[in-house]
């Protein structure tokens, strides 16, 4: 008889360690899809950002569904040295862009992002000389790359 009761606890200890695996699996399962959902979405908007052919430095949300919102933040980085010239005008413009995911899952709140940095054109300033006229249609710039 007390084989029996010795039999049955250890039975009972070790369904209750496999009915924990089975529930810690499962929630796992569940943080990897709203991770992989998450990322998704922060690919999805930096490349609705990377498209854009001006940038302005700043930060802007919004939401994708009821789950998940976004926030992208824009600011524009010094390429030059300290000690630059100061009428030296770079080519190019270098910009950070930073995409946060924000969700709520259960009673945490979540979140996951990505980075890049983007140069866009800078506009080329138009060089005039005393007495030289100006084409027809304005002051000549750099044709683009």
């Amino acid at each position: 008889m007390i084989e029996v009761v010795v039999a049955m606890a250890i039975l009972g200890v070790g369904l209750i360690v496999i009915i924990e695996l089975f529930s810690g699996g499962l929630r796992l399962g569940r943080a990897s899809e709203e991770y992989s959902r998450a990322v998704s979405f922060a690919r999805m908007k930096m490349e609705e950002v990377s498209l854009k052919e001006y940038l302005e430095e700043g930060n802007e949300a919004g939401e994708f569904d009821k789950d998940y919102r976004w926030q992208v933040a824009v600011k524009k980085m010094d390429i030059l040295p300290l000690g630059k010239p100061p009428d030296f005008q770079p080519l190019v413009e270098l910009y950070q862009v930073k995409v946060n995911i924000l969700w709520k899952s259960g009673s945490k709140e979540r979140f996951t992002g990505v980075e890049t940095y983007k140069t866009i054109q800078a506009e080329a300033p138009s060089v005039k000389s005393e007495g030289s006229p100006t084409p027809k249609g304005g002051p000549v710039s750099a044709p683009p790359r």
